[in-house]
């Protein structure tokens, strides 16, 4: 830490030194308000200012306010201290409020001098270290951030790869299916975003659709992997899947788990009440569930499974358009056909960059011909 002792007076500026270095502090000296401004930016060690008010050329007054407002210097730690012969009031309440620190009378007495000179080395010191600790305190929070964004970043990753593993539970028994709960998801984040849903709800859907099915892991291996038509019996069994999903998902309190409940409950109810497993009919279908209805309808014909063919992209959107046996219009919420009608194109891109591997070799072509099976 050092002194700067600005004086016109060479003999004022000699004692001053003396006197102050035997503090055990260092001291500059400048003879005017110019060449003190030039020492003070120079060195960010002076720290404590002993200066005459009126000299000169600039004058004590200025050359404090232009310490305060020069961006460079402006927020250094300093202590000023006004010294004068004639000083009045005004220049006192200008000094204030430039923010000396003490105003004293020629000729100064030394041992009030000696007081502020102490006062004003101890407030330095406190300051300056309060700004260390506050700069480290800084740069540890900007490091803990750091850290606490990239184990978000690891929570979320992980959070997504359960939710994955946990779909991916539902077609374990049926490996053909592939990359269809991939799929599922992209398409209703894609159809959510045509809809009008904010970034956050979209997210939230591509990670809920795939989950939609998670209630096959209690259907029976011969039912869900049966290949000709099921009986009456395999049917009912195989139509309790959504309520088997809905108990598995509603027990978490996370939002995307609600919503996947929700979806995993809902997709097979029909807009016109056609659907199962409580013919829920118009807008008593959650949103999030008509939109996981249609994409699953559009993934599945365009897939080829041992018991069906796969359905080219302009065959499946004229089913979803105007029906055939088994799919109607009426079956889904008109302002989902819309959105999806509208966004085909990205439909069929996901498709294409989501594609299944090759089905299994051994496959029979008499198998590719059974009736499609959509529960």
């Amino acid at each position: 830490m050092k002194v700067l002792i600005v004086d016109d007076e060479p003999e004022i500026r000699e004692e001053l030194c003396e006197f102050v270095e035997d503090f055990g502090l260092s001291v500059e000296t400048a003879a005017n308000g110019e060449e003190a401004l030039v020492k003070f930016y120079a060195d960010p060690e002076i720290a404590i200012v002993l200066s005459d008010l009126m000299m000169p050329g600039l004058n004590g007054l200025d050359m404090l306010e232009n310490m305060n407002t020069t961006p460079e210097v402006c927020d250094r730690v300093k202590q000023v201290i006004f010294m004068t012969g004639n000083g009045n009031t005004q220049s006192v309440i200008r000094a204030m409020h430039l923010g000396a620190t003490e105003f004293l009378l020629k000729p100064v007495d030394l041992d009030l001098l000696e007081q502020h000179v102490v006062s004003a080395r101890k407030l330095v010191a406190a300051e300056r270290s309060r700004r260390a600790q506050e700069a480290a305190l800084k740069e540890q929070v900007s490091f803990n951030e750091v850290e606490i964004s990239t184990l978000n970043r690891n929570i979320e990753r992980a959070y997504e790869e359960a939710l994955a593993c946990l779909a991916s539970a539902a077609e374990y028994k049926d490996p053909e299916t592939g990359q269809h709960i991939t799929r599922i998801g992209e398409y209703a984040a894609v159809l959510a975003k045509e809809l009008g849903w904010d970034a956050d709800r979209c997210a939230m859907i591509r990670l809920a659709a795939p989950l939609h099915d998670v209630g096959k892991v209690g259907t029976r291996d011969n039912v869900l992997l049966k290949r000709g038509s099921l009986d009456p019996e395999e049917t009912k069994h195989m139509r309790e899947h959504p309520e088997t999903g809905f108990h598995i998902l509603s027990a978490s309190p996370y939002p995307v788990m609600k919503m996947a409940a929700r979806i995993a409950y809902c997709h097979h109810e029909r807009w016109d009440g056609s659907g199962y497993p409580r013919a829920l009919q118009g807008s008593e279908i959650p949103m999030e569930a008509s939109i996981t209805s249609l994409v699953d309808v559009y993934d599945a014909l365009r897939s080829e499974r041992p018991y069906k063919l796969a359905l080219s992209h302009e065959t499946v959107m004229s089913i979803i358009r105007d029906g055939d046996e088994r799919t109607r219009p009426e079956h889904f919420r008109p302002d989902v056909i819309q959105a999806f009608l509208n966004a085909e194109e990205k439909m069929a891109a996901i498709f294409d960059n989501f594609k299944d591997e090759d089905a299994p070799e051994g496959a029979s072509i008499e198998s590719k011909k059974l009736k499609t099976r959509q529960l």
